[in-house]
């Protein structure tokens, strides 16, 4: 038995209490982020492991959580493969150098082909956790983190965010051999940057699939998806437990749950009974998934909403961690985050 109620429920169990963290509880929401953030550009607090450190630990200073989740970037990966990432006020990441074609891949093939130059730079983050570790109380979990390769990719062919996935699919789907060959080198290069999360301190590793539920059919997330998902879980699964997170998943919850994860991480767009009650999730561990606008709302709204989702976690046999469906948004009420956790943890 551990005191990390995390770890445990990660081993399919009930718990002595129900554990609670949140996507994006670390940043933007946090006034003493901002505060920080008004100094100094947003790539250099990435890649400060002391500013990184602090960021950090700064929403469980504030609150009563079971985690810490690193402060980083799912786009550190393909910056590390020479991509060159910049964050552009107002208007998100962006990329200076796209890929579209075999030949766009050239650069990145170039990179791969010296591993250890590319894991030397992305180890500002392995400082980070680090850092982090012997902070953390007893009962706290220290979470690492990658983006999945398709959900990456997406990032790379764009050039930045998108809304439409234009560019990424019309790549996908007409020149499917340069596609996956993408896939491949963001999969051969973010097992070993897990690894040294793993080695840095990281007890879980949480992959955001953040967008492959909502710009890919079944059948294209089967093809060009899930093997580098699977391929990720499976190795990194033989050290720490695998929180699988997949935004808008019900639409390819056969897909998703085929991926045998120790955790899933339910989006706010579905029932959590439908996802309990789903052949394939087999008793693993849930997490989810209050719709996060929801902490927008009244206290007798968010208390029925909360209550609504630990309904449906009591009657599961399963490991339960409560979280959101989706990150907080950067004007999340710190008042009703407070309340949020002090009914969960209340619940048993």
């Amino acid at each position: 038995m551990t005191d990390k109620y995390i770890l445990e429920a990660l081993k399919g169990k009930p718990t002595e209490r129900i554990p609670v963290w949140f996507m994006r509880q670390a940043g933007r929401s946090l006034p003493e982020y901002r505060a920080i953030k008004e100094t100094m550009a947003t790539y250099d607090m990435f890649q400060n492991p002391k500013i990184a450190t602090e960021i950090t630990l700064q929403p469980l200073k504030r609150f009563d959580l079971d985690a810490a989740i690193v402060y980083a970037d799912i786009l550190h990966i393909p910056d590390a493969l020479g991509c060159g990432l910049s964050f552009v006020k107002g208007d998100g990441p962006k990329f200076k150098h796209t890929v579209r074609s075999l030949e766009d891949l050239k650069p990145l093939e170039d990179k791969l082909a010296n591993m250890q130059a590319v894991q030397k730079e992305l180890s500002f983050v392995g400082e980070t956790l680090k850092g982090v570790k012997p902070q953390l109380e007893k009962h706290q979990t220290l979470i690492g983190f990658c983006g999945s390769p398709w959900t990456v990719a997406s990032y790379v062919v764009e050039g930045g965010s998108t809304k439409t996935f234009f560019e990424t699919k019309k790549f996908m789907l007409t020149q499917p051999k340069a596609f996956h060959r993408l896939m491949e080198i963001l999969t051969e290069t973010t097992i070993p940057y897990l690894e040294m999360q793993v080695s840095n301190g990281a007890e879980v590793i949480q992959i955001f699939e953040s967008w492959g539920g909502s710009a890919l059919t079944p059948n294209q997330y089967s093809e060009f998806c899930l093997p580098y998902v699977k391929r990720l879980v499976d190795h990194i699964s033989a050290k720490v437990p695998v929180i699988h997170y997949v935004n808008k998943s019900a639409g390819i919850l056969d897909e998703v749950l085929s991926i045998e994860s120790a955790g899933f991480g339910v989006d706010w767009t579905q029932k959590l009974s439908n996802v309990i009650d789903h052949p394939l999730t087999r008793g693993r561990t849930l997490q989810g998934n209050l719709d996060p606008l929801y902490l927008y709302a009244d206290k007798e709204v968010i208390e029925q909403q909360v209550e609504e989702i630990l309904s449906y976690a009591d009657g599961y046999e399963g490991g339960y961690i409560f979280n959101v469906g989706h990150g907080f948004t950067p004007q999340t009420p710190l008042d009703a985050v407070g309340q949020v956790i002090e009914r969960v943890h209340t619940r048993r």
